[in-house]
């Protein structure tokens, strides 16, 4: 989505900013109420984000489901729990290298993505892509995980735990990485419950939540996990939360793995859904809680559908988090709460001593950023 931010600048500390937040997807609701069927609205869903396209295809499947009534197969619920992990292990590795490469430590980042690939392959045997899987219907699951695939993930879950534990290990103790993350971008726990930042923002400052535990969906109810919190709410502690959940969704995976039993994939729906009936879903995305509402109506579609992304929330922290900080860390700043942007990269300055106005591109920001004197 876009986002439009001001900065009032003194020389290269920032005074102030404003920020307005914009909704593209409020066409995608529209589309969904007026000429596309329940089963249909899955694969738009997914189209809302380009990282974390099953959160939303789950989350709408899921409102629907309370709405309805239904409650999908054992094995479903299952599915659904490893590809959502899947998908929050690709995300987190993402970013971190996208970090990486912010504050100019470009190894990091292809080694993030180097070992980010084979959890796109996998994902692509399980539904013959790589993003956007389609993964649910209402009442279940499109996809199986057959015993070969079984075996290929456990592989791959190993190979991808040895190899991160090795590249995260040396990235905790390199000392350049923490003089441009430490301290920078501080959203602390009282900014976190004012504006109600979430997701491993709120968890980097110390606010223990996580819908996956405190609102349980799918299977999570049925597997162990840890909630990673750290205390400090800057830019690091944000890496350090990220770099640990990376270990919890490879333990989540194998635990499903471990319990999901054989059984149907799909529930048997032959009568129309009921019109007029409510249903909310929140689902843990990898940057936050993504909640979808519905009310179901004629036609075989929702009267009304309504989403809310983790991006917006979390933007309304930024203007505090960057305030009285360098124009050179409001790239990192602002990355760490992995927003979800429409990739039209700008941000506007305005001096407040001679009253000029600056717009930058990404690639001035990021020669400023890696030009930062400490």
């Amino acid at each position: 989505e876009p986002a439009h931010f001001r900065l009032y600048v003194e020389g290269e500390m920032v005074r102030g900013c404003e920020y307005r937040g914009f909704m593209v997807h409020r066409g995608i609701e529209k589309l969904a109420e007026s000429v596309m069927s329940y089963n249909d609205i899955p694969v738009l869903a997914e189209r809302i984000c380009g990282i974390c396209g099953c959160v939303h295809n789950v989350a709408y499947v899921q409102s629907v489901e309370e709405a309805a009534g239904l409650k999908p197969p054992p094995r479903a619920e299952y599915i659904r729990t490893i590809m959502l992990e899947l998908e929050r292990l690709h995300s987190h590795l993402l970013w971190v290298g996208l970090a990486g490469h912010i504050v100019g430590f470009d190894t990091l980042f292809m080694q993030s993505f180097r070992i980010r690939e084979p959890i796109m392959r996998i994902a692509e045997k399980i539904s013959g892509n790589r993003k956007t899987y389609a993964l649910c219907v209402v009442g279940g699951v499109r996809w199986n995980i057959t015993p070969e695939i079984k075996i290929e993930l456990r592989q791959m879950l190993d190979t991808l735990e040895s190899e991160w534990q090795g590249l995260v290990a040396p990235v905790m103790h390199d000392k350049n990485v923490q003089k441009r993350t430490r301290g920078v971008g501080v959203a602390a726990a009282t900014l976190v419950k004012q504006a109600g930042l979430l997701g491993p923002v709120a968890r980097a400052a110390g606010v223990d939540i996580d819908c996956r535990r405190d609102h349980p969906y799918a299977a999570y109810d049925r597997v162990e996990f840890n909630v990673i919190t750290e205390r400090d709410g800057d830019v690091w502690a944000r890496i350090v939360v990220r770099a640990k959940e990376v270990f919890e969704s490879i333990r989540i995976i194998r635990q499903c793995l471990e319990k999901m039993e054989d059984g149907p994939l799909q529930l048997e729906i032959k009568e129309e859904l009921p019109i007029g009936r409510i249903g909310l879903s929140s689902v843990e995305a990898p940057r936050g809680e993504s909640h979808h509402f519905v009310i179901t109506g004629e036609n075989n579609r929702p009267r009304r559908w309504r989403v809310r992304a983790p991006t917006y929330q979390n933007l309304q922290g930024v203007p505090a988090m960057i305030k009285d900080q360098q124009i050179a860390d409001m790239t990192i700043s602002l990355g760490s709460i992995d927003p979800c942007f429409s990739c039209t990269d700008r941000l506007e300055t305005i001096d407040l001593r001679s009253g000029s106005v600056k717009v930058w591109s990404q690639k001035e920001l990021l020669n400023l950023t890696r030009t930062k004197k400490a």
